[in-house]
């Protein structure tokens, strides 16, 4: 039995459109505003990175017994935390994209820097979308 991984609406297409304007310099926020922006969606992300790695434990619980309706069951609890932390990679990309998108608009470009390599560090950890 296999299940289709679920798919966040989380303004994907939104966030598309923000990104690509700060991308393009239609508009810009001041530098100030935008590190203390982004400090609070490292704390969002910190948070969902927490709850991930709680589902991953989850994922691998064992000690439901032998019978067949236990190990349904087992797989069924496993299956949906698995599920559950692919979505929090969506969630979390999303937040990185958004952070992106205001760093851009403030020219903040070692910060950005600093962004595509936290991005490299998660993808080497099966997180950013990549389970």
């Amino acid at each position: 039995m296999t299940s289709e991984v679920p798919n966040l609406d989380y303004g994907q297409a939104e966030i598309a459109a923000f990104l690509e304007g700060a991308r393009n310099g239609q508009f810009s926020f001041q530098r100030e505003a935008v590190i203390e922006m982004v400090g609070k969606y490292d704390l969002l992300v910190n948070t969902l990175l927490a709850v991930r790695e709680q589902l991953e434990g989850a994922a691998s619980t064992k000690g439901f017994g032998g019978l067949q309706s236990a190990v349904e069951l087992q797989d069924g609890f496993s299956r949906k935390a698995t599920d559950g932390a692919s979505v929090l990679d969506q969630a979390i990309e999303g937040v990185l994209d958004i952070q992106e998108g205001y760093l851009r608009a403030a020219d903040l470009f070692p910060e950005i820097d600093a962004l595509n390599q936290k991005r490299i560090n998660l993808a080497a950890t099966s997180i950013d979308g990549q389970s």
